[in-house]
This record gives structure tokens, C-alpha cells and sequence, in this order.
């Protein structure tokens, strides 16, 4: 028979139900389980069975360090996300984390020290001169501790203190293109070097594929026959692991998400200049590259376009201001969104609406004009 303050009781369906506490929510309330069983012995057994198991748990988690968090989680996720992904992973906590608090008990840390952290970090060194990191870059840092401290809240029952964290707040900069002027100044001058260059710079600012994409394009990935383009892949330097002698790799992955598996139309002066640039070039090979053999490297792109920046005396700005322009463009031509949104690859519409539509005051005007209650 149940005993008062065991907290098993006799259920109307003829079950017996034991609870018990395995743990607190973020706001410091307790939160209950259940154990059913036909009988009170075995609902009992359970109960105690599930109660032991937390403090199993309790005990590991009080002699756990964030780092043995961290590598037990990285090996987690290694067997499901790509490479460039987990590099990703751990160059943030290599460089964000194992220092500051790798060596703290996971149980040490709470809400209130990760805001601190959060603040730390937005703030460093401002006083010396050097500015603190940018919001999404400490944005991007709290999604691997998010992450991690999930994975230890599901699997060894660990408190999760990123639940309630401040997320620092990014400012909404404006997007930054290419004036017509700049656009024709790049031109002028590339075709004078008429390189590998001129002709990767014509693709990359009619079409807006991102650099990455660019690297990774083969002779097979331009259809000559249906005038399109097909973009299954991207180049990404990545840290390279156990390696003393090379720094860093390069890795040929998916590219960025599931819609950037895209086929783009090709316009036919584009299609033209590629036909001629890899014509009687074998399928396999890389459009831009040295031996064909292997991707040109993000690298060499960047520094030959700010070659081509200095000698027409333009900004130093990044190649990525070519998919930005091809973006702006488009939308200034009054083309459709939709269709500028799969050109790009996003994963939503409303990603390319909130990044390149803003309706000028002129047609704020005409709208409100026309608007009428009655």
C-alpha cells in the first residue's frame, strides 16, 4: 500500500504512479517525472530506479568541466554536420571558450555568468583602444555554447543556464553596392587584362552566386545546352585538425543550405563568354583554376579583386559587394522577388525582402494616395 510522502498513488485505471523531482526550469521551479507500473512494488522499485539515476547523473555532472562538455559534444555532432561546420565549432570554442572557462565545473555556470560573459566580450578591451567583438560575432559564440549545454541538459540531465540569456541586440546596417560608375570603371579595366578575372567577375556580378560557389564550379556545371548554370557546391577554408605543419584546408561541401542547391538561367552574352572560356576543356575540371585540377581559393579571388579596387581607385570593400549589387540591381529594375530569391539561394523570400526591397519616400507617396478607408 502507498505510504504517505512517497508520492505514489493509485490511479483511476487501476495504475500506480510515482513521481519524483528531476530537476528546476529556468525560473528556479521544480520539475516533476512519472513512473507507471501495474502494481505498488514495481511502481516503487521505478521510483527509485529513476531517483538513483539522477543522482548518478548529479554526480557526473558535479566533477564535469565545460571543456570535457565541449569534447564530448563536438564528438557528437562530428558524425552529423559538415566538416567546415565543425571547424567552425571548434575554432569558436578554442578561441571564445576553453580559455575563458573551459577549466570551470559545467555546474558553476549560470545565467548570470554567461551575461556577464556576454557583456565581457561586447566590451573587451575598449578602454585599451581596441574594440570588443561585434554583436553577431558574440551572437555566433552563444549558439555553440547553446548547443553544447542543450546536448548536456538531454543526455546527462545538466542544468541549462543559456535558456535565459541576453541576446546582444545587431544593428540593421545598410546594404553596400557598387555604383554605376564603379561598376563601369571595374569593367573598363578588366577587360583591358581579358584573364580568368574579367570573366569570373562578369558571373559573379550578373548572377550573385557567392564565392565560395564560384571556386567549387566545374566545366560540367554550365548546361551549354539549356543556357543554365548549376550550383551544387562551395569551396571553404577550414583549420585543418592534427596537423602541425598545415594550418588550414581547403574542403569541397554542400553549399551554404539545401536551397542554395539551385539552377540559375543564364543570360546569352554570359552564356557566350563561358562557353568560349572553357571551351574544349574537359567536364571535370575547375572553371577557375590554375591545373583545372584543383578550386582557385577564395583567397586569391579576394586579393585579385582589391587589386582590381586600388588600380580604379575605388573602396576597399569585399568581393561579396558583387552579390549585393546583382541583388540591389535587380530589385531597382522592379523584376520579381521570388524569382531573385531562388537566383540566390535563400532559404525564404522574405530573407531577400528584408535585405534588398525598401520602398523610397516617392512611392511611400503614391501608395498613400491611393489608400482610402471608405
Amino acid at each position: 500500500m502507498p505510504k504517505r510522502g512517497e508520492n505514489i498513488y493509485k490511479r483511476s485505471d487501476g495504475r500506480y504512479e510515482g513521481r519524483y523531482k528531476c530537476g528546476y526550469n529556468e525560473k528556479g521551479k521544480v520539475i516533476y517525472k512519472s513512473v507507471y507500473a501495474r502494481s505498488y512494488k514495481e511502481c516503487k522499485e521505478k521510483r527509485i530506479s529513476a531517483i538513483n539515476g539522477i543522482e548518478k547523473e548529479k554526480s557526473k555532472e558535479s566533477k564535469m568541466t565545460v571543456n570535457k562538455l565541449f569534447e564530448m559534444w563536438l564528438d557528437t555532432v562530428s558524425l552529423t554536420v559538415k566538416k567546415s561546420s565543425l571547424a567552425r565549432y571548434r575554432e569558436i570554442y578554442t578561441n571564445h571558450i576553453k580559455s575563458e572557462f573551459g577549466d570551470m565545473l559545467v555546474q558553476g555556470i549560470t545565467t548570470q555568468y554567461l551575461n556577464e560573459y556576454v557583456k565581457k566580450k561586447l566590451n573587451s578591451d575598449k578602454s585599451g583602444g581596441k574594440q570588443g567583438l561585434s554583436p553577431r560575432t558574440v551572437i555566433n559564440i552563444l549558439c555553440v555554447i547553446k548547443a553544447a549545454f542543450r546536448y548536456g541538459e538531454k543526455t546527462y540531465n545538466i542544468f541549462n543556464p543559456t535558456t535565459a540569456v541576453i541576446i546582444p541586440k545587431i544593428e540593421k546596417k545598410e546594404i553596400d553596392v557598387l555604383t554605376d560608375k564603379e561598376i563601369r570603371k571595374l569593367k573598363k579595366y578588366l577587360a583591358e587584362k581579358n584573364d580568368y578575372f574579367t570573366v569570373l567577375f562578369e558571373l559573379a556580378i550578373s548572377t550573385g552566386i557567392r564565392i565560395g560557389e564560384i571556386s567549387a564550379l566545374t566545366c560540367r556545371d554550365i548546361d551549354i545546352r539549356r543556357g543554365i548554370l548549376k550550383i551544387s557546391k562551395s569551396t571553404q577554408r577550414i583549420k585543418k585538425e592534427e596537423s602541425k605543419s598545415v594550418k588550414t584546408e581547403v574542403v569541397i561541401s554542400s553549399p551554404k543550405t539545401q536551397n542554395s542547391i539551385r539552377e540559375i538561367p543564364l543570360s546569352p552574352s554570359l552564356l557566350k563568354i563561358l562557353k568560349d572560356f572553357i571551351s574544349g576543356r574537359d567536364k571535370d575540371e575547375f572553371i577557375f583554376s590554375k591545373d583545372g585540377k584543383k578550386p582557385i581559393d577564395v583567397r586569391n579571388i579576394q586579393k585579385r579583386f582589391k587589386i582590381a579596387l586600388e588600380a580604379c581607385s575605388i573602396r576597399n570593400v569585399k568581393f561579396h559587394i558583387l552579390r549585393h549589387t546583382f541583388a540591389t540591381k535587380w530589385v531597382d529594375k522592379g523584376l520579381s522577388v521570388k524569382i531573385l530569391s531562388e537566383i540566390l539561394g535563400h532559404s525564404s523570400v522574405n530573407i531577400t525582402l528584408s535585405l534588398y526591397v525598401h520602398p523610397t519616400m516617392k512611392e511611400k507617396k503614391i501608395a498613400m494616395n491611393k489608400f482610402s478607408v471608405a
